[in-house]
């Protein structure tokens, strides 16, 4: 697998490393999180493609704050950049977390893919050239 592709209008945007992938001919924004050890996924999300995703159980995850929260375990797949990936995602509600990157630039950002995901899928986030491949 050999993809490109440029962070440069997510970081203009936003200042942060936002991708858009597709789930069902619909484009979603994910952050690229190096500091965030599993994928995350707002709520709304997998209640709107609840007819594919797949539920495997429930994880503990700690917040930035130290707290621990039980959170249910999804496969949701999405295309990026012509592949199909398959990460497991938890679940929480994150539409407040995201609300003032959106307020600020119009963007509505739907999760985060964690160093879970791009190390499984060999990754590279060049902030040099603002792009990242594998």
């Amino acid at each position: 697998m050999n993809i490109w592709h440029s962070l440069y209008h997510g970081l203009n945007q936003t200042k942060l490393p936002i991708i858009v992938i597709e789930i069902e001919d619909k484009h979603l924004c994910f952050i690229l999180d190096t500091g965030s050890t599993c994928c995350l996924i707002d709520s709304n999300v997998v209640e709107y493609f609840k007819n594919i995703v797949e539920p495997i159980g429930d994880y503990c995850i700690s917040g930035i704050d130290g707290t621990k929260h039980k959170v249910d375990v999804v496969i949701l797949p999405f295309n990026f950049e012509g592949y199909t990936y398959k990460p497991k995602f938890c679940v929480q509600q994150l539409s407040d977390a995201f609300k003032e990157i959106a307020e600020d630039s119009g963007i509505q950002v739907h999760g985060l893919l964690g160093t879970d995901f791009l190390i499984e899928n060999k990754w590279i986030i060049d902030f040099k050239e603002l792009n990242i491949h594998s």
